[in-house]
């Protein structure tokens, strides 16, 4: 090869045609021009004229004035002498002569001039100057001109056979010149430029002397032949039938045999592959469907994808390429760009082409899976990109794409986007991506540019040079895509670093959202409505097995970002589907989640008295919505790892997105089936924290815009939900049931934490505090029934109530339930809306709500006030050295707002509804007055006692008797109380209220006189409270029953309970300094403590009546005389 270009280099030279290295001298003048070319053609010695001549044309060819003289004379006197010349016996002279003539044939003012008929003669001249010359520079400098000749295309088009045959005898020539070889080839190029059509129609003739030469021993002819086949391949494929013939013979007879000769030579075998592609690439579609030959031909690469060497499997490669051109010659295109895929041809046919797609696939998916060579891997990738462009539409059918576009998916998914095969991953995310998108018409979705930039340039370039012929998908092509999908998202996930899983999981959210979008577009086409009801099935199975087999309960440091993702692929669901489709009862789900079958055989307690609230039960057929809302909820029930903030508020997200009501049920019900699954305190925290976001963002969306209804359902399970740390707080184990307070340590499992209980008073707090911006009468309603719907739930579990409470105040500082409804409570009394209600009337209607009966959110509010005080005071009597602190924020809170009671309704309402429990409250601070003083909350009580007195001031209720008639027993409390504040306070009251209770005052003087008359150590002992010996058992009185706790059937039957037929209770009066004790029967403070009955378990149906009961005392303990005796005895 070498040799042939410094040939071909010293005959332009010899021509002038390398100007750079010879100046040329000045052009001559026109007559020197004329003269020189008479003085040339008249010169004997022929050789030396034409070497004139050479000179002469040399220095014309940049003068277009002197070449045109130079050319008036060319026809008529040197054309006919060089063509005479060509052919003489001296070599130099015909030498000369073609070097002359070739240059007239190159320079166009030249060979403008010459006519047709001359130029038919020059080639004639040619042709067989080339074929019966003996002499190689002759046959050379003739092939040379017919490769640097400029004639007409027409010219060349008459004698093109002749002239083919001509320079095949070039290639083929005699004198085994490798220059006389090269300029033929330089010839085929020149006329398949010329004339392409004619070219291509006789190829059979001139392609098969250069295609054999790629097997040649002489490494320079085989460069040759190949950059040879490269520039005229435009022309030659897809390859004509008579060269396709042809080069099937040549591959039976010989070349097929010469080339697995060359594969046993390590040297050779990546000449053997590439000549190999040039060979399949030559045979037309009848020729490689001959089974017997293709089986023989598939022999050299069979034997090269095999080899060690991983430069022969890339050369094999790329060869390979030339089969795809084979079996598919030409994409197939339309010049309108289609909207549907066409259909399919018929079955032979397209069984026809799976086969050869098969095959082509064959190699590919095996060196896929097996190489770690990342050229290799890109080669393969590129032939196989290569052959999804040349299926042109035949890529959009089903069977297509499940041979050819899948198994590389799979295969390059499956490994993941390592270091190595991170551009390759993201080369097939953005191709598949790319075909998903199609569907999507008007909502066009960028490539992962993430993903794309970490592509290398070569496959970055096929996706711009080869452009895939993508249409959009039919729906029933759902599962290809899904599993595809899930070829991305594979459990070899939890094995990968953090950031490849968060690269992984965004090119599959994106995707996804693009075929849920996908889905929506077929569902508003009623043609595809069957279908597309079938796919959001089939999109919520997916989410579903992704779930469990990436979360699920494994127990990776990456479930936790998998959850998230997961949570995301369940909200594209839910933002990109319509309500119709998820909500409406035409398209429903089996739930077939197991963590839904263990709930059902779980053992759970029947003791709490939980709002009934339907649950799902397993294989319910139920709308897309909830399934994707139950489906999230159980996987992090059965999440392992540890539920962070993110994740909860994910979760969140997702139930509070599509504002349906049967989701937000299931959600509630859910969440309440969990408390009695509870195990330990890590899943009463984890769904604490659920509930608190999903409340968190009821708060600032949903409640803010209530607009409530009489009678509506639905709002009760928003009452349900809010209520749900007090159900999580009261039954804190799946074995906790419900027994006596003394056995009850074994019953709890596990208590809530300061974190737990901080997450529920958080939300309360939020709820009292946004709802003063809501709308007025909206929130009026809601916090009205929210209250109801809280004392209504104390009422039915009274019991279970007290005996937490019990337990908990001698374990724990702080108890989580009771700072629960503490702050929830003192909540309600610092709202805005309660304190300006406070001072309405009672009967005032809302016109927004016209037609409902008027709620009373006072009376709601004291009610829930009132458990929370009998329940508090259940804790002081159990454990009185350890007074909480939520006990005092509410005393406080209580405080406050009665300081706000200015409307004499409101003021006897106080009374009715809490003066039970206040009287309570005074009794046992009095009783246990040693123990109070130790805390905040005396403090926090003399104060509340001061707002009520001062209310009962305000409100003139002073100078109503009836009324204080009616709370002799509380007034009695505070004026004989120890702490000085509260009695001094009392007594103005007590006063004001002598003349209605003159019998009390006469037994409460004589007393009192009888005691002055006592000596003075004897009356300081008598007003120590704290002195046990001074606890005096009196005469018991009766008090009608309506002033009895509820108490339970042991209760009543046990006798220690002196309850009398007539419906009475016995109580004992004592005079510890003149307070009165109501007791079961005579015993020491610290029994009394222990034995009292539990105090709550109050009936709403009896708070409007339940202080308007007569006392009365018994004669015998009015009688001075009688103390006076017992005093002494007990002296």
């Amino acid at each position: 090869m070498a040799l042939s270009l410094r040939i071909r280099a010293k005959t332009v030279e010899t021509l002038g045609l390398r100007r750079t290295a010879i100046m040329p001298p000045p052009p001559p003048q026109p007559p020197f021009v004329e003269r020189q070319v008479a003085e040339i053609a008249a010169e004997p010695d022929r050789a030396a004229a034409y070497t004139r001549l050479l000179h002469l044309q040399r220095a014309c060819a940049d003068d277009p004035s002197a070449a045109a003289d130079l050319a008036a004379a060319s026809p008529s006197i040197l054309l006919p002498l060089l063509l005479r010349d060509a052919g003489d016996r001296d070599e130099a002279v015909a030498a000369s002569a073609l070097k002359c003539l070739g240059f007239t044939l190159y320079h166009p003012v030249l060979v403008s001039t010459v006519s047709g008929q001359m130029a038919q003669l020059v080639l004639n001249t040619l042709i067989k100057l080339i074929m019966t010359t003996q002499m190689k520079a002759i046959c050379n400098l003739g092939i040379w001109c017919i490769s640097v000749q400029q004639l007409e295309a027409v010219i060349v088009d008459d004698r093109a056979t002749s002239l083919l045959t001509t320079i095949v005898h070039g290639i083929d020539n005699p004198f085994c010149s490798l220059s006389t070889t090269f300029e033929a080839a330089q010839a085929i190029m020149k006329l398949t430029s010329q004339n392409p059509e004619r070219m291509r129609e006789l190829s059979s003739i001139w392609v098969p002397p250069i295609y054999r030469r790629l097997l040649s021993a002489d490494k320079a002819e085989r460069d040759m032949a190949e950059r040879c086949l490269i520039k005229v391949s435009s022309v030659v494929l897809p390859p004509q039938f008579l060269l396709s013939k042809a080069i099937a013979s040549d591959l039976e007879h010989s070349l097929l045999s010469r080339m697995l000769n060359m594969i046993d030579d390590p040297v050779k075998k990546v000449q053997a592959v590439k000549s190999w592609g040039w060979y399949i690439s030559l045979l037309d579609l009848h020729a490689v469907d001959d089974r017997p030959l293709l089986n023989k031909i598939l022999k050299v690469p069979e034997q090269m994808f095999i080899d060690p060497d991983t430069q022969v499997q890339i050369s094999t490669m790329v060869a390979w390429r030339n089969l795809v051109n084979a079996f598919f010659p030409k994409a197939s295109e339309t010049l309108v760009p289609e909207t549907k895929i066409s259909p399919t041809e018929s079955r032979a046919d397209t069984n026809a082409q799976l086969k050869k797609i098969r095959l082509i696939m064959m190699p590919l998916g095996r060196i896929l899976s097996r190489s770690r060579n990342i050229a290799l891997s890109i080669s393969c990738l590129s032939t196989w990109h290569h052959l999804l462009y040349k299926l042109g539409d035949l890529i959009n059918h089903l069977p297509i794409l499940e041979a050819a576009f899948g198994p590389v998916l799979k295969i390059v998914f499956s490994v993941g986007p390592d270091i190595q095969n991170k551009p390759l991953y993201s080369f097939c995310v953005n191709l598949f991506h790319e075909f998903i998108s199609k569907k999507v018409r008007d909502m066009p979705i960028p490539l992962n540019q993430n993903l794309l930039s970490q592509a290398c340039i070569h496959l970055k370039a096929l996706m711009d040079g080869q452009r895939i012929r993508w249409l959009p998908w039919d729906v029933t092509y759902f599962d290809f895509h899904l599993e595809i999908l899930g070829s991305i998202v594979n459990p070899e996930l939890l094995n990968m670093t953090l950031e490849i899983m968060v690269t992984v999981m965004d090119s599959a959210t994106q995707i996804f959202r693009s075929l849920v979008q996908g889905v929506q577009v077929d569902c508003k086409a009623k043609c595809a409505y069957d279908n597309a009801q079938i796919c959001i099935a089939k999109v919520c199975k997916f989410v579903k097995k992704v779930f469990m087999d990436l979360v699920g309960k494994q127990n990776s440091n990456n479930c936790s970002v998998l959850l998230q993702f997961g949570f995301q692929f369940v909200k594209i669901i839910l933002e990109e589907l319509d309500h119709c489709l998820l909500a409406s009862g035409t398209y429903v789900i089996g739930l077939d989640i197991e963590h839904i079958k263990e709930m059902e055989n779980a053992d759970c307690t029947p003791k709490l008295s939980y709002p009934r609230i339907k649950s799902h039960c397993y294989m319910e057929m139920v709308s897309p919505a909830v399934y994707m809302i139950v489906l999230s909820l159980s996987v992090v029930a059965e999440f392992t790892g540890e539920l962070s903030h993110g994740d909860a508020e994910q979760l969140a997200i997702v139930i509070c997105l599509s504002n349906f009501e049967e989701n937000f049920h299931a959600a509630v019900s859910f969440m309440y089936k969990q408390i009695m699954l509870l195990t330990d305190n890590r899943l009463r925290t984890r769904w604490l924290m659920v509930w608190s976001k999903i409340a968190k963002r009821l708060n600032e969306q949903t409640i803010p815009h209530l607009k409530f209804f009489c009678g509506t359902s639905g709002h009760d399970v928003l009452y349900q939900f809010f209520c749900y740390p007090f159900f999580a707080f009261l039954l804190p184990g799946r074995k906790s049931t419900f027994c006596a307070a003394e056995n009850s340590s074994e019953s709890y499992l596990s208590f809530p934490h300061d974190l737990e209980v901080e997450v529920a008073i958080e939300v309360y707090k939020s709820i009292c505090a946004n709802s003063n911006h809501g709308p007025e009468a909206a929130h009026k309603v809601f916090l009205e029934r929210f209250c109801g719907f809280v004392v209504s739930i104390i009422d039915e579990n009274i019991a279970l109530f007290h005996a937490n409470l019990e337990y908990c105040s001698k374990k724990f500082k702080n108890i989580a339930i009771l700072s629960a409804l503490g702050e929830l409570a003192s909540g309600l009394l610092e709202n805005g809306h309660i304190l300006n209600y406070a001072n309405k009337e009672l009967t005032e209607t809302s016109g927004v709500f016209a037609g409902c009966s008027q709620p009373s959110l006072l009376l709601s509010c004291l009610k829930l006030v009132s458990r929370f005080m009998g329940l508090s005071a259940v804790v002081f009597k159990a454990n009185p050295t350890s007074q909480h602190q939520i006990t005092s924020r509410f005393f406080s809170s209580l405080s406050t707002f009665t300081g706000h009671l200015l409307l004499k309704t409101g003021v006897i309402l106080f009374f009715e509804i809490i003066g039970e429990q206040l009287t309570e409250w005074l009794s046992l601070s009095g009783t246990l007055y040693c123990e109070m003083q130790q805390g905040e909350t005396i403090g926090q009580l003399e104060k509340l006692w001061l707002k009520i007195v001062m209310c009962l001031k305000m409100s003139k209720l002073i100078n109503d008797g009836p009324f204080l008639q009616k709370q002799l027993v509380l007034l009695q409390a505070a004026l004989h109380h120890p702490h000085r504040p509260i009695s001094v306070a009392t007594t103005p009251v007590w006063r004001a209220s002598r003349s209605d209770v003159s019998s009390l005052q006469h037994s409460s003087c004589s007393v009192s006189n009888k005691l002055d008359e006592l000596p003075m150590e004897r009356r300081k002992d008598l007003a120590d409270p704290c002195a046990r010996h001074n606890t005096i058992a009196l005469k018991e009185i009766n008090i009608l029953s309506k002033f009895t706790y509820p108490m339970s059937e042991t209760e009543k039957n046990d006798e220690s309970l002196k309850v009398k037929n007539d419906g009475t209770l016995n109580i004992s009066v004592g005079l510890g300094r003149k307070r009165l004790k109501i007791m079961k029967y005579s015993m020491k403070p610290r029994e009394l403590v222990k034995n009292t009955v539990p105090t709550g378990g109050f009936s709403s149906k009896k708070d409007a009546n339940a202080f308007s009961s007569h006392y009365m005392e018994s004669k015998v303990c009015r009688k001075p005389e009688l103390i006076l005796e017992m005093l002494k005895r007990k002296r």
